[in-house]
């Protein structure tokens, strides 16, 4: 099978996350758009896993009193494609390496919503994670097939 990488699962959910709280479009029309559209890359990219980790990243976000969830959201989507680990930048694209190919073993929600926790409150220790205001996941360089995906228009219609 073609497993997404764990960092591919996590911007997926946290980009339909700022979307649908930014676009006010119904949740599902995301998570269909968006499984369909990956069905392509990944198989373990379904509607079930996605909207699973969507709604675990949402719950914990609102179990929070916070001023600005967005900005907590989009400094995780900055993170997490820009830095394998802290301070150590991901690879996308290589001479031997692609960083969006299938992995061989599955990324769990569960593992997906302990390292958003994670990041979360490693955020809340250290304001420097947040992305400069200028920042869009449109300017990253080397994942332009996951770009179109993040960015497709989605539309009511998409939920049936």
């Amino acid at each position: 099978m073609k497993y997404a990488p764990a960092w591919v699962l996590s911007v997926a959910c946290s980009v339909i996350t700022k979307r649908y709280v930014e676009e006010h479009v119904p949740f599902q029309s995301f998570i269909n758009a968006f499984s369909g559209s990956f069905e392509t890359l990944y198989d373990d990219l379904t509607e079930s896993k996605l909207r699973a980790g969507v709604e675990m990243e949402m719950r914990f976000l609102a179990s929070f009193d916070d001023e600005n969830h967005m900005k907590i959201v989009n400094a995780h989507i900055f993170n997490v494609i820009t830095y394998k680990k802290p301070k150590i930048k991901r690879k996308l694209k290589g001479i031997f390496s692609d960083g969006t190919k299938p992995k061989r073993s599955e990324t769990s929600i569960a593992q997906n919503h302990k390292a958003f926790k994670a990041f979360f409150f490693r955020l809340r220790t250290d304001p420097k994670l947040e992305p400069d205001d200028a920042w869009n996941l449109s300017q990253v360089k080397d994942i332009d097939g996951l770009i179109t995906i993040f960015n497709e228009p989605v539309h009511v219609s998409d939920a049936f």
